[in-house]
């Protein structure tokens, strides 16, 4: 079966995202000799699931044209999917199911954001892995990595990767419900 991973870049201070939304800081430390795991990550990929202010940041950004299948999830009427995308609105329980069954054995479900959407697949059970790349900065405010959680989840590390840059990656496995 299909696992579903997500993770995103977040500052020392667990944010995602400024809070005027800017993103260069993420940018500005990034070197462009240092492999992030992007390619893996894409090779990894069957399907994308994003939420809709992740869809829109990303296509603002020249993205959004992978041949990967991309499902946005999103209430918003006016959002207007292009290419290989799918707008989503229900159980999303249900989207994994639908998705795990349409792309290869092989490949895995990868969650792209947002904190929000993040939080909701950990909230129901979706997730079995989660990374986070911290960045060697301080926002003191903006868009929280996750919301509100309902009860604790607790993780068992699979890997801790660090960077010249000072980025460093930790990819967890969520554990299932009280283990």
């Amino acid at each position: 079966m299909s696992t579903v991973f997500g993770g995103m870049a977040a500052s020392l201070d667990g944010f995602i995202a400024s809070e005027n939304g800017d993103l260069a800081w993420l940018n500005d430390a990034m070197a462009k000799d240092e492999d992030y795991g992007f390619e893996a990550t894409e090779r990894r990929t069957g399907a994308y699931v994003m939420g809709a202010n992740t869809y829109r940041d990303v296509s603002r950004m020249g993205g959004g044209g992978s041949r990967i299948p991309t499902y946005v999830v999103t209430h918003d009427p006016t959002l207007v999917a292009t290419g290989n995308t799918e707008l989503f609105s229900g159980d999303l329980g249900e989207l994994v199911s639908r998705i795990r069954k349409s792309i290869p054995e092989d490949k895995d479900i990868c969650l792209f954001g947002g904190g929000e959407l993040v939080t909701q697949f950990v909230e129901h059970g979706l997730i079995d892995e989660l990374g986070v790349s911290v960045i060697p900065v301080i926002l003191g405010g903006g868009v929280p990595f996750f919301g509100r959680l309902g009860q604790r989840r607790k993780l068992e590390l699979l890997e801790c990767r660090h960077y010249p840059s000072g980025i460093v990656l930790l990819n967890y496995r969520v554990r299932a419900q009280g283990a």
